[in-house]
């Protein structure tokens, strides 16, 4: 049974501004909502993962840019 999605390959520099948006993304969501259930909110990290990935894959490398272009692209949490 396949993936929904193709694997995707990024090389290491384009791993680590993904991981960095992540983390400051989760940490911002975090702090706006902080009485949700993070933990078992597996469909918004999902969402954010896969918003992250088509970012770069778009070309967009820099944490910062790719931190705040997710967040604006998650329908249920609008950037500050």
């Amino acid at each position: 049974m396949g993936s929904r999605h193709p694997p995707h390959f990024y090389d290491e520099e384009t791993r680590a501004a993904l991981a960095q948006a992540f983390h400051d993304a989760w940490e911002e969501l975090k702090a706006r909502d902080p009485s949700r259930d993070w933990i078992k909110d597996s469909q918004l990290s999902s969402e954010l993962s896969e918003k992250l990935m088509a970012l770069a894959d778009k070309g967009i490398r820099k944490p910062d840019e790719l931190y705040k272009r997710a967040l604006k692209g998650l329908p249920r949490h609008s950037a500050r």
